[in-house]
């Protein structure tokens, strides 16, 4: 009769070693949804400040109505002097702010890598690996150009 050997216990699983581009990935990750968050955030603090401005405009120009109608235009010659002051100016910042993020991170070739990318989603076979092939192309091309 032949004896038994005794198992061995099986080893624990150590966590996976997170490689040196993985944990870049991992702090670039976070910085993207923390920067998220804060955009976010200060894109609430904006409507809210908005809203009570409007919200204040409205009860000024309401009472300015029930008083005295001279009120009523100094409610409206504020609001269009502040307006003046900083709208034009605004939406030009932020024009100018949304085109440099476009040419900074070259959002026509991350579009093209999203196209590649679905399309390997929604095919099979040959076609999906040519297509996921493409997008990693275009995505490598791009990063080694710089533009991302």
């Amino acid at each position: 009769m032949a004896a038994k050997k005794a198992k061995k216990p099986a080893k624990a699983k150590s966590p996976a070693k997170k490689t040196p581009s993985r944990t870049e990935f991992d702090k670039a990750w976070t910085a993207y949804n923390s920067a998220l968050s804060g955009w976010k955030d200060a894109l609430a603090e904006w409507q809210k400040a908005t809203n009570g401005a409007l919200a204040a405009y409205n009860d000024a120009c309401q009472k300015a109505l029930e008083s005295d109608s001279e009120l009523l235009k100094k409610v409206s010659s504020s609001w269009e002097s502040t307006w003046m002051e900083i709208g034009p100016e605004y939406v030009k910042q932020q024009t100018r702010m949304i085109e440099g993020i476009f040419r900074k991170t070259n959002i026509e070739s991350i579009k093209k890598f999203n196209e590649q990318w679905e399309k390997f989603l929604k095919t099979s076979g040959d076609d999906s690996i040519r297509a996921y092939q493409e997008a990693i192309k275009r995505f490598n091309q791009t990063w080694q150009s710089g533009t991302i």
